[in-house]
This record gives structure tokens, sequence and C-alpha cells, in this order.
């Protein structure tokens, strides 16, 4: 019931997207001495709701993890291997960043999403309160705080304080839900994101206001453009990206808006996404002869982005590509080393549109704030989902043209041409 409640989540991209979210369940399970114990079965990283088996949802020992609860403070390292170390199995992926949170919460089944209607009522200045207003007594807001040990502390505070809410909603972040049964927490999740989109469906139905544009340029003469403008020289070679582009009622709502240079550039819909996205997307100029100007400029503002946050001085900087590309009039790009990459960032992108859309309709889109972006996006836990595994020597430098000797085959070559 764990593993097909948590695909049900997983394969609903308004609610999970590219291995966010994640569940848990306690349950008693036999270690290696033949002794039954307490354990939090808690979605893995590298696992994917939609296509999550039992193996995704590593066993921890519960004795370990709850007694964390009793600390101030705790390093993510410390995190980290205490909850490691907690494993049944040591071959085991490693457990969720918020395990702690699923651990310090009462209930059997905990449900964790990004659902959109949730963030469009949460990315607002006045989060909290319309937060209060919408759900009353059925779920508590929670302030933003930086997933891991602080934020399980928080979520387990604010829950003693009201313990028989359904589920608690995490400002500009998303939602958790919890019950006995995973029929219980999933109908939990289900009924309070419901609340969210009947509060967005009762919102004027424009984002106000929109001015429909003309672009000079089609999509065929822009990617090349953009792909040649964003390639790197990197140890005496090309680094490109791939493109990959979107056009959707919400994508061409939110690159059409008036006020699109405030409210693309306000950040994230929700954290989780920097890793992929960047703090914010390169809006394009109409003139194609701008673009790589455009594209320069965006890189000098991220590295000055990065060294007015870079407290410490001892982070590695990114690279300084833009992740999303948005061509008003047109729709927008989503950018990456590889195929799924792109796909990754588009997806991504296109739910920032509809979320976007959807917070204006409400009231205001705001994100969390300029610094704790940067200490998402820099933060050790996520860059690893990122992983680390080397380039291949051609990646990106070779395309399979088919079609023949028909016209396509022509036009694609032709564009690649102008790609450089």
């Amino acid at each position: 019931m764990r593993v097909y409640s948590s695909r049900l989540l997983g394969r609903d991209g308004r609610l999970v997207l590219h291995g966010g979210g994640n569940t848990s369940v306690k349950t008693r399970m036999t270690d290696a001495a033949g002794e039954e114990t307490d354990v939090l079965r808690v979605k893995g990283s590298g696992w994917d709701l939609a296509e999550i088996e039992p193996a995704g949802l590593p066993a921890v020992r519960m004795d370990a993890l709850l007694r964390l609860r009793r600390l101030k403070a705790l390093s993510d390292e410390d995190m980290i291997n205490v909850q490691r170390g907690a494993l049944l199995d040591s071959s085991a992926p490693n457990p969720s960043i918020e395990t702690l949170l699923h651990a310090f919460l009462p209930h059997k089944f905990v449900d964790h999403t990004h659902a959109d209607a949730i963030l469009a009522v949460t990315d607002q200045p006045d989060a909290e309160a319309r937060c209060r207003d919408l759900f009353g007594p059925r779920a508590a807001p929670v302030p933003y705080v930086m997933p891991g040990f602080a934020l399980a502390l928080e979520c387990a505070r604010v829950l003693e304080e009201r313990p028989d809410v359904e589920g608690l909603i995490l400002v500009k972040h998303g939602i958790f839900s919890f019950g006995e049964t995973a029929r219980e927490s999933y109908e939990r999740m289900i009924d309070l994101v419901t609340v969210a989109e009947r509060r967005v469906a009762r919102a004027p139905k424009a984002m106000p206001p929109v001015r429909p544009r003309r672009s000079a340029a089609q999509v065929e003469d822009l990617a090349p453009v953009l792909r040649g403008a964003v390639a790197e020289r990197m140890d005496g070679d090309w680094r490109r990206l791939i493109l990959e582009f979107r056009d959707s009622k919400s994508v061409r709502e939110y690159v059409d808006g008036s006020d699109l240079g405030r409210y693309a550039a306000a950040g994230p819909a929700t954290p989780d996404h920097v890793i992929r996205t960047k703090p914010k997307p390169l809006i394009l100029p109409p003139n194609l002869a701008a673009i790589r100007g455009a594209v320069a400029d965006y890189a000098r503002d991220y590295q000055t982005y990065f060294r007015r946050n870079d407290r410490c001085k001892d982070k590695r900087p990114l690279d300084p590509m833009p992740r999303v590309v948005l061509a008003p009039g047109l729709g927008l790009f989503g950018l990456g080393k590889s195929a799924r990459e792109a796909r990754i960032a588009a997806d991504l992108a296109e739910t920032t549109a509809r979320v976007t859309v959807d917070a204006e309709r409400v009231g205001r889109y705001e994100s969390i704030s300029e610094r704790d972006i940067f200490d998402v996006e820099y933060w050790s836990l996520e860059q690893a989902k990122l992983g680390k595994a080397a380039e291949k020597p051609l990646a990106r430098h070779v395309v399979a043209v088919t079609g023949g000797g028909s016209g396509i085959g022509r036009a694609t070559v032709a564009a690649f041409a102008r790609a450089g």
C-alpha cells in the first residue's frame, strides 16, 4: 500500500515532478540478529515516486532517528552519517534529505509533495495568513525553513501545538499529509490540494495584465543562435547545451505578461527546482543579433550573484549559463547537458509558469529570498542529486539526422551550421 499510494502521487505531474516529493511508512522489520525493530521506510535518493519499488524505500532504525530530537542543532554531515549508520541494509540508497521530518511526525504514513496549487497560494508575501484563512483547522502553516534538521524540528513543534491537523503547509515549499493508513494520508493530500485548487479557480480568469506579443523570429531561427551563444569553451573544446522548447497556453500567458521582468526574476516556485533551473531565467531580447550579448550579461550577473552570497568563500561556482530561457511571443526553452536534462529543465520551467500564472491571479507571486535560494542551490545534499558521472568525449557533439534525402535533413543540417 505504501508503494501503491506513492506511485499515485508520483504519476500526477501537478503534485510531483522528476524525483521531487517523498513518502514514508513506520513499521517493524527483523534485523540481521533476528530481532524485530521499529523502522522508517522512507524514499531513497535516486528513486522517483512514479516508479518506486520496495527497494526504493530503505529501512532506517527509528530509535537512532528519534534520539536526534533532543538536539538543538545538527550538521548536514552528521545527519547523513546517522541516517546511513541506522540503515538495516548498508547497501541501500541514502534516505531522503527529509527523513528526520518523517521520523519526527508520529503518524504511520506520511506523504510530501510540491503540489502546483499549494505553491500558487503560498508563493505570496502574506502566505501564512492566506493558509490560516484557507485551510482553517485542517492544516497548519509552517514558515519557510531550509530542509534538513531545522525544518524537521520546526514541523514537529507546529504539530505539537496543533495535533489534530490533517497536514502541514510548508510556505513556499510544499505540503505534508499524514494518517494511520496509506489511504487516509493519500486522501488527505488530495483533499487539501483540492481546497487550494478551488481557491485558484475562484480567482480572475486571466493574469492581469497580459499583452499578447508577436516575435519577429521563429523558433527554428532562434534556437541555433541561442545554442551557439550558450556554448562554453573548456579545455580547448566546446561544451554545448541541448534545448527543449515549450509553448503551452500557460507558458505563453507567462512569457507574454507585461510584468514578466518582475515575476520571472523572483525565484523558483519551490526551492528544489533551483538545482535544475538556476535562480532565474534569461529573458531574450527581440533582436537575434543581441542574444549573444544578453547571454554574456546573464553570465556576469550569475557570477556577481555567486560572489554576493558565498559568505564563507568556500564554494566553487557552477557554470554561469542559463538553464531556462524565455522568448516573449514564442515560449520557453529548457537547457541541459543532455536531452534528459533539457527536458527536466523545461518541465520545471513549465511548472513555474503554471504556478506563477495562478499565483498572480490569486495575489502577487513571491519566492524565497536570494540568500535562501543560494543556500539551496549550493547545498551539498542537493548537488549530490545531480550526480558526478564523467561526460563522454563526444557528448553534445554528435547528431543523427534521419529522413533520407528529404528537405527535413537539409533544414536540420543548415540549422546546426548556423549554430556553429
